[in-house]
């Protein structure tokens, strides 16, 4: 890199790198979550013995400094930052987008207009600015944090609604130079482009800070002329940095003679270098003394915890937006720098620190492997020692100090797959990036503060005698139709489950949202408290301090899903929310879903989805009382809207798809059977009246559907809507069309599927079948065969010994004919079947096949 002409515009920037350094400034460019950056920068500090050394990390951060530093405090770890925001007519202007998506929800939630913006800042233990503060700790350096705080950096950047990271590298992946470099080292994405020129680096390369820290700037500055100043200022990179130059130019001419190391991402440096410059080298403007002023106070609106960690989620956090993914590989990466620095007398290479990492990791991920069934065959020991020599030929031949990450996956790919990559299943590659990913989890000091959600679940599960002090799973028995306080427990942990905090996993009790074990009078759920539940509510803070108004906010954007989603069975997935708020105790917003849930009702064309979405109602009527519900009026009037807007879409049963109509079938008996359990309070009759009158007006258009034309006429004939006479009419009409015989087995399957006892209690329908049989030709009695044999398996053994003894009377069959097994034989069968025996015996001889039967 250092070979290649460089902009003029860098070429400056060089020159006042040197003039900084000059006066003791010196910058140390990074990449966020790099062991080589890291290690570079221990070589920086211990050979500068810097009395300040600053980190581009927001200045309200400051406060942690001590818990940060306290020997209890291990990494994986982050700061968590929240800060409310005013939401005025001036922020709605500076983005129209929040405006008509937010504004009223927020004004309805919020009387004061506030929302909430979270931030992490994760460290691990090879992040160059966890090094740095450790090393400052070390030689008794002052540190200061010199970034914008937080509530400044949101209102510069308002447009995001989540949570993100402060160490974002979005403009690293997407600018067109790395891409064009990734294409002319022959790169897949910028990650391996920066492992192949950085952190495979030889690690004496890696200790010349001068000239690493040198690349480094180049390879970020070269990122960075891809945009233009409007583009960084929209984005609040350019405040970002006039903040840091402000700051950096204070401390010097404070403290004139003070041996500064300044620690940010490589992205900014470009604009520190030149505005230092621009400021002749030290002194800020006056003017930017008083913004910076003004935006170090902003600082106290910022809430900070410091927070546990896993590698897990820093891994899933940062490999969309910052920093290095795998962090157990470069963990391990880092412990090899660091035991090569303390035994540097030593002659083992950087190649064979580097090969051993390799061995450990395909170790473990070959050991995982083989404990997932039918992975045996691809990982013994030829493919795993080919594997290893893939990836060490790999990188000799990539110019590598030994395998790298990438190298690693290569070796895989090309070892322990035999086929295309493209059938591999997912849960193999999810089982090697979870292996170099890695679950370690941070360690904070016990007496620091908590984010206040956390606080809240754990006092309210304290309040409510959940045992939290230990790790072992336990199981609770809540009362929860007598127990008004145990009611108030199912109700936290229904809310705990629906948010995926992982505390409590239901094992049995009334599920109302399928409607089984409604009559249990007892729930049992076994609960556990660990650090991924504290992990999980940290996660949830970014979205707010009570749980109640995270989990409106859920069920919110699920409704708003429907509406983009086109509305399709719109109605079954809002009663399911209907349900969750019910049995969360969400009282206030379940009145507001109900009200959804009755404009949905309104435009879903699912027939199945509207029946079912009745029965789920029917649920909620029946537990009223239990859920506290004080809305039976509502619930009773949608009750009765759903049968009436059902009705309409009767037609969709006409469908003459085989698979469809076995579909509608269902789908007419669970129709059915809300008619029948509606309350008492709506005109049952009526609507049931309805319901056969509909499905009357129906039966002309039923001539390509026969499974439903016998499926209606059945339930009419069990409900009294059709006597037996005209149930008997109707069936010989349908055996009539003997000659299709298609149409009268499938008419007979729509019978035996929803009232199989008909075939004992109407003489007519064991007639009309045993006629039909009678004329059909044998090609077609085998064809259907499989489908009659279906259709009686619908009868218990009884009925079956009822229909035999019918048919055997019919024909005068002895008891002894109908027997399928033989009980007796005469000394004449017995003389033909040794006979027979003899003969294929004789036969095999004949042909040598003795020999052939044996194997």
């Amino acid at each position: 890199m250092g070979s290649s002409p460089l902009p003029q515009r860098l070429q400056n920037a060089l020159i006042c790198r040197d003039a900084l350094q000059q006066a003791q400034i010196y910058f140390a460019p990074v990449r966020h979550h790099s062991p080589a950056c890291s290690y570079a920068l221990r070589q920086l500090i211990t050979q500068i013995k810097p009395t300040h050394i600053l980190i581009e990390a927001p200045a309200s951060f400051s406060e942690k400094l001590e818990e940060l530093l306290n020997n209890k405090t291990e990494p994986p770890i982050a700061i968590l930052c929240q800060t409310d925001l005013q939401v005025d007519e001036v922020v709605f202007q500076k983005n129209e987008e929040y405006s008509e998506e937010y504004k009223e929800d927020d004004k309805a939630n919020s009387p004061s207009h506030q929302i909430t913006r979270s931030v992490f800042y994760p460290f691990c233990s090879y992040s160059p600015e966890w090094q740095a503060m450790q090393l400052a700790k070390q030689y008794n350096a002052k540190i200061q944090f010199i970034d914008l705080p937080w509530a400044e950096q949101v209102t510069q950047e308002f447009t995001s609604l989540q949570s993100k990271s402060l160490l974002s590298e979005t403009y690293l992946k997407h600018s067109q130079y790395i891409t064009q470099l990734a294409k002319k080292l022959h790169c897949r994405d910028h990650d391996e482009v920066w492992e192949h020129l950085f952190e495979l680096r030889n690690f004496t390369d890696l200790a010349d800070w001068q000239t690493f820290f040198e690349d480094t700037f180049i390879w970020c500055a070269m990122a960075r002329l891809d945009y233009d100043s409007s583009s960084l200022e929209a984005e609040g990179s350019s405040q970002r940095e006039q903040h840091m130059l402000t700051a950096i130019g204070q401390l010097k001419k404070s403290t004139p003679d003070a041996k500064i190391v300044v620690v940010t991402g490589g992205f900014h440096t470009l604009a520190l270098f030149e505005g230092l410059w621009q400021n002749k080298l030290l002194l800020p403007k006056r003017t930017d003394i008083t913004r910076f002023n003004r935006q170090q106070k902003s600082g106290d609106r910022d809430r900070t915890w410091l927070i546990r960690y896993s590698f897990d989620r820093l891994d899933a956090l940062n490999g969309y937006t910052a920093g290095m993914n795998s962090p157990a590989y470069y963990q391990k990466s880092w412990q090899s720098m660091l035991t090569y620095e303390q035994n540097s007398n030593q002659p083992q290479t950087t190649q064979c620190y580097r090969k051993t990492q390799l061995i450990d990791f395909l170790s473990i991920i070959t050991d995982k492997l083989r404990e997932k069934q039918n992975c045996s065959d691809a990982i013994g020991f030829i493919p795993l020692k080919s594997a290893i020599e893939q990836a060490c030929l790999l990188a000799e031949l990539r110019g590598h100090y030994g395998p790298g990450r990438y190298d690693l996956l290569d070796g895989i790919q090309s070892a322990f797959i035999k086929g295309s990559i493209h059938d591999v299943r997912s849960d193999f590659w999810q089982i090697v990036y979870r292996s170099l990913s890695g679950n370690q989890l941070g360690q904070i000091p016990n007496d620091i503060a908590s984010p206040p959600l956390v606080n809240e679940v754990y006092s309210t599960l304290k309040k409510y005698r959940f045992k939290l002090d230990d790790t072992l799973p336990k199981t609770t028995h809540i009362d929860i139709y007598r127990n008004p306080e145990h009611r108030q427990r199912s109700r936290f942990l229904h809310l705990l489950a629906f948010l995926d905090v992982g505390f409590a996993n239901r094992l049995d009790g009334p599920n109302y949202q399928y409607g089984t074990r409604l009559t249990i009078m007892f729930e049992d759920w076994q609960y556990l408290w660990t650090p991924m539940v504290e992990a999980r509510l940290i996660e949830l803070s970014e979205q707010g301090t009570q749980l109640e108004q995270i989990a409106i906010q859920k069920l919110q954007q699920s409704i708003e899903q429907l509406t983009e989603d086109g509305m399709a069975q719109s109605c079954l997935c809002a009663v399911k929310g209907v349900i969750q708020a019910a049995l969360m105790g969400l009282q206030t917003y379940f009145s507001q879903l109900l009200v959804k849930l009755s404009s949905f009702l309104e435009v879903d064309s699912n027939l199945l989805s509207l029946v079912d979405c009745g029965h789920r109602l029917l649920y909620l009527w029946q537990g009223r009382d239990f859920l506290a519900l004080n809305v039976s009026s509502t619930l009773l009037a949608l009750l009765a809207k759903v049968p009436k807007q059902a009705f309409f879409l009767l037609d969709t049963l006409k469908q003459s798809d085989t698979e469809q109509q076995q579909e509608n079938l269902k789908t007419l008996l669970l129709f059915r059977n809300l008619i029948n359990n509606l309350p008492d309070k709506l005109d049952v009759k009526k609507l049931k009246q309805d319901f056969y009158l509909n499905l009357h007006r129906l039966q002309p258009l039923l001539s390509e559907a026969p499974l439903i034309r016998g499926a209606i006429d059945s339930i009419a004939y069990l409900d009294s809507q059709i006597s037996q006479s005209e149930f008997d009419h109707k069936i010989k009409m349908a055996f009539e069309l003997g000659s299709q015989y298609e149409q009268a087995s499938s008419y007979f399957m729509g019978i035996m599927q929803c009232a199989p006892e008909l075939i004992i209690h109407s003489s007519q329908l064991l007639t009309s079948l045993d006629e039909l049989l009678a004329n059909w030709k044998q090609d077609q009695f085998i064809e259907i065969l499989p489908d009659l044999r279906l259709a009686f398996t619908q009868l218990t053994p009884k009925q079956n010994a009822i229909i035999a003894e019918k048919i055997s009377k019919k024909y005068s069959a002895e008891k002894e004919d109908m027997s399928i097994e033989q009980y007796r034989f005469s000394e004449e069968e017995l003389q033909k079947t040794l006979s027979l025996e003899l003969s294929i015996s004789q036969y095999i001889h004949q042909q040598q096949l003795q020999d052939w039967f044996k194997q």
